[in-house]
């Protein structure tokens, strides 16, 4: 190493500027001299925040991120002034339609575990003792969360057979295994239940039963969006960063992670420059920076289980993303859409066919199967009238190659399958809606396979199947000596957590003591 490297080396350098890289890089500065120990902070995009941003066209802020939990425990150690607003009311409502007779029929979910439990077990009281049982077991086994360890010793595995015991028993079901225990058997509570598990973009078949579970306690115990546009999260995270010293590169691509005598020594950026590090951890697509920028052939010398694990594991669905900017003659408010989530479906096994389809390399949706996301961040932000339609699964396909080789191809089914989603969105909640769209932004599995540099085009990581989240999942600590990977799972909160999680790897648990879990 040169003397002109050795100066410029870092302590730590972070891949990647979305919200797990944000918090990995701030928690570092948080608990390092950073004079004495940098850490470098690199995105190829000119902003971080990753998939959590704001954008604009013609005037109309558009957000990509919706909803969180309540974070306010991490907002508070990591000392950002943030404003939220939260849904004291309902903060979602599933729209049941039956295609056949257009009848609709609307469920709205309120916040607050008591509220939402006691909502359910009088609505249908044929099956209050069981939802009662399901909801109760399920609270309990979310609250073991925060006793579970990242790295347990082989003492501190013994403990959990007594300290998370429904979480042994139940690790390794899938959702639908998980409820049918509990005999629950009206259709709509099923249903209600069932949108917990869409929200990993995988069926209740598929998807790990905690992480539902997980989705429906937190949101319960508080929905919540930022009361500016989502941008402001991340800014606010890379601003508390800077001034406590760290350093960001924006608009650069790391094109490999320095391996040499089995330990990481840094990365190679666009144009051939080195920068040395003692520690390096990658927060972008697994399948990216370990077959790319490390290579399989590296990792498989050092453990063959890991190289196979990567080669594997399988990446989220994509999805297709519909933002309009609306005229003020939309009464948004007068519509209910003033809460976190609306989803208009067809109910039933629809996000199991949906996803069959995706499996195929298909698009499932049709005038008799569709499961939509609709959400109003401007009743929040106060900003100009607009609403996103979001849908997923929705697989890369051909939309990639039509993107690159036929581009008139492609802006016709973009528009295509935006009417089709338009129009539901009209028929079912807000009528005259397309007279009214002033600004159409659309983004298809090729928009977000060339944002995020995803070969899938995935919007939520690593899909949560049983197989591959909790024990199993891809571990945050490499074969290679300081490479890390942080993930933990999809969301906000889960990105937060997987940085400080990785940070508390590094220097011995002196940040959350081994604890998976975040607790002030």
């Amino acid at each position: 190493m040169s003397q002109e490297a050795e100066k410029n080396k870092k302590t730590l350098i972070v891949i990647g500027g979305g919200i797990t890289g944000l918090s990995t890089a701030l928690t570092w500065a948080l608990n390092h001299n950073i004079k004495k120990e940098p850490v470098l902070l690199i995105e190829k995009e000119p902003k971080t925040g990753g998939y959590v941003t704001s954008y604009e066209r013609e005037g109309f802020i558009f957000d990509t991120c919706q909803m969180l939990p309540n974070i306010s425990e991490l907002v508070d150690y990591f000392g950002l002034e943030l404003e939220f607003k939260a849904f004291k009311g309902y903060y979602m409502r599933i729209f049941l339609v039956n295609p056949e007779t257009d009848e609709v029929k609307v469920i709205e979910l309120p916040s607050g575990t008591e509220v939402f439990k006691n909502m359910l077990m009088k609505k249908y009281p044929q099956n209050a003792k069981q939802i009662r049982k399901f909801l109760d077991y399920s609270r309990a086994m979310y609250l073991e969360l925060f006793k579970l360890k990242i790295e347990p010793t082989f003492i501190e595995i013994l403990k959990l057979l007594f300290t998370c015991p429904k979480i042994i028993r139940n690790a390794s079901k899938t959702f639908k295994e998980y409820f049918d225990q509990f005999g629950i058997t009206e259709p709509e509570v099923k249903e209600i239940f069932d949108v917990f598990a869409d929200f990993s973009a995988l069926p209740p078949k598929y998807v790990s039963a905690l992480v539902p579970i997980s989705a429906l306690n937190s949101l319960l115990d508080g929905a919540f969006r930022t009361k500016e546009p989502f941008i402001d999260f991340p800014k606010k995270l890379e601003e508390r960063y800077l001034n406590l010293g760290g350093k960001l590169l924006l608009n650069t691509k790391v094109e490999k992670i320095i391996v040499e005598n089995d330990q990481v020594r840094g990365v190679e950026i666009a144009g051939g420059k080195k920068i040395y590090a003692d520690y390096v951890v990658t927060t972008i697509d697994p399948k990216v920076s370990m077959k790319k920028l490390v290579g399989l052939d590296v990792i498989r010398k050092l453990d063959k289980k890991y190289a196979q694990k990567i080669d594997d594991v399988k990446m989220s669905t994509s999805a297709f993303n519909i933002n309009l900017g609306l005229s003020e003659n939309v009464d948004l408010a007068g519509l209910g859409l003033d809460c976190g989530f609306n989803i208009i479906t067809t109910g039933g096994n629809t996000y199991d066919r949906l996803f069959d389809a995706y499996e195929a390399g298909e698009i499932g949706f049709s005038d008799n199967l569709f499961h939509i996301a609709v959400i109003c961040p401007s009743l929040t932000t106060g900003s100009k009238p607009n609403i996103t339609i979001h849908m997923t699964p929705m697989a890369l396909g051909e939309w990639k190659k039509m993107r690159k080789s036929d581009p008139e191809k492609y802006n016709e089914m973009k528009q295509k399958w935006a009417d089709f989603f338009i129009d539901k969105v009209e028929k079912y909640l807000i009528p005259d809606l397309r007279k009214n769209v002033l600004v159409t932004d659309i983004s298809t599995p090729a928009t977000y396979a060339r944002f995020s540099g995803s070969p899938t085009g995935s919007l939520f990581d690593m899909a949560p199947y049983t197989d591959n989240f909790g024990r199993t999942r891809l571990k945050m600590r490499t074969p290679i000596k300081g490479l890390f990977q942080p993930k933990f799972v999809h969301g906000v909160f889960g990105c937060l957590l997987g940085g400080m999680q990785v940070n508390d790897m590094i220097i011995n648990r002196k940040i959350m003591n081994g604890n998976a879990r975040f607790k002030a």
